[in-house]
């Protein structure tokens, strides 16, 4: 079973958006992503646990990299 190591969130007008860092049993960890209902932070990191889509860091690296291209 995976737990959050660390969460960071962000809100709008329509919802709650936030990436979180999973670790498993194993210690092996990864980068989530998904929307949530923003009323209970331990509730909506597990729903990110159960239903969040994997983030891969190349493609953050990626986004980065353009950001920083364009300055």
């Amino acid at each position: 079973m995976s737990k959050a190591i660390e969460s960071t969130w962000f809100t709008g007008p329509r919802g709650c958006f936030g990436f979180l860092v999973a670790e498993n049993d194993r210690g092996e960890r990864k980068l989530l992503a998904g929307v949530a209902g923003g009323a209970d932070q331990e509730a909506d990191e597990q729903h990110i646990l159960d239903y969040g889509s994997k983030v891969t860091i190349s493609l953050m690296e990626g986004m980065i990299a353009k950001v920083k291209a364009g300055r």
